[in-house]
């Protein structure tokens, strides 16, 4: 049979463990990304004030709802 050589086999394994830790650290990086973006939400909610914040994301659905109806699409 014809055998891979140990220079291939570790050339394999070098990039396949590369591979995985490159998931791994695009893995982690999301669930930073997640997270601070759930902290900056609730530091905003706090700072405007729930009413508040309800009432701008209402508005802008009113707003984007309209300009829909407005160039028909």
């Amino acid at each position: 049979m014809n055998q891979p050589s140990d220079l291939t086999v570790l050339i394999r394994t070098a990039a396949m463990l590369a591979v995985a830790y490159l998931l791994a650290a695009l893995t982690l990086l999301g669930h930073v990304i997640v997270l601070v973006a759930g902290a900056l939400d609730a530091y905003a909610t706090s700072f405007v004030g729930l009413p508040r914040l309800a009432y701008l994301v209402h508005r802008f659905a009113d707003v984007v709802r309209e300009t829909a109806r407005e160039e028909e699409l």
